[in-house]
């Protein structure tokens, strides 16, 4: 199937960097990364802060062009795609999500509809909206100003918004930082539920140990790099972390699940990420 000469029928990878990179000379944010997304799975990506995290979640949302290589959507490369388009291929929850006027939260979710406009799809706006929201658990909140809410909230409304714009690729950058231990385990039901409906998740979480439950595949952002890149139990390593943090660090076992930790000598507050 094909809408205005675009490949959507999932025929290829939902996202793929070819030596995607951005930047040049002194002055580079992201060197060239080769990184292939099948349907259906979780990916995260991890690293300390200025590592070029959410540089190459820009890369990968299409927001960003990079300076080298190609992003492939569905085949497509994502410089060649309009917004609309874009919009289309994938969803992105960013860290920014702010909204400063007073708009009710079933206006916010059906945003994620706007993509949408004048196709065949459109018709079912008002029940995809309506399933979008009690998915969140909002449906006592929805004639609710967005303004009103609190952080946590507001993150379920975008969380919502997103889901409503039916996209295969989900991109959630830090979506977990405004909620509470009940928010991020309710965020972690709706990521595996997704992924099981064959929606392709690329998450970037501070919270590692956390994520590495959920994923089937971490990937360590360090200087501007990949430097490592497979299943949880191969990635969270004392020498690849220590590597990337430029810490010590420990890594025990929880049940079959790798649990990251700093020594107690060398703590001095939540391990960065």
């Amino acid at each position: 199937m094909s809408t205005n000469g675009v490949n959507i029928s999932g025929e290829s990878a939902p996202l793929e960097l070819r030596g995607a990179g951005l930047g040049s000379g002194s002055d580079v944010r992201l060197r060239p990364t080769d990184l292939l997304f099948e349907p259906g799975t979780v990916t995260s990506i991890i690293g300390p802060n200025g590592s070029g995290k959410s540089t190459l979640l820009g890369l990968m949302s299409g927001d960003t062009r990079p300076t080298s290589g190609l992003v492939l959507m569905n085949g497509n490369q994502s410089a060649n795609l309009n917004a609309t388009m874009l919009a289309r291929h994938r969803s992105l929850l960013a860290q920014d999500t702010a909204v400063s006027f007073p708009f009710l939260v079933h206006e916010v979710v059906a945003w994620g509809r706007l993509a949408w406009r004048r196709t065949p799809s459109a018709g079912d706006d008002g029940p995809i909206i309506d399933a979008a929201i009690e998915s969140q658990g909002l449906a006592a909140l929805r004639d609710r100003r967005v303004t009103e809410l609190s952080g946590g909230e507001q993150t379920r409304v975008h969380l919502a918004r997103v889901i409503a714009q039916r996209t295969a690729l989900m991109l959630l950058d830090e979506a977990d930082a405004d909620l509470d231990l009940v928010g991020r385990s309710h965020l972690d039901e709706t990521i595996a539920a997704l992924a099981l409906e064959g929606r392709t998740i690329v998450l970037v979480s501070h919270d590692i140990n956390r994520v590495a439950r959920l994923s089937q595949r971490l990937i360590v952002i360090s200087a501007g790099g990949v430097t490592a890149d497979g299943p949880p139990q191969e990635v969270l390593t004392a020498g690849i972390l220590g590597a990337a943090f430029g810490a010590t660090v420990e890594v025990g076992n929880d049940d079959g699940h790798p649990v990251v930790r700093l020594p107690a000598t060398t703590r001095r507050g939540p391990m960065p990420g």
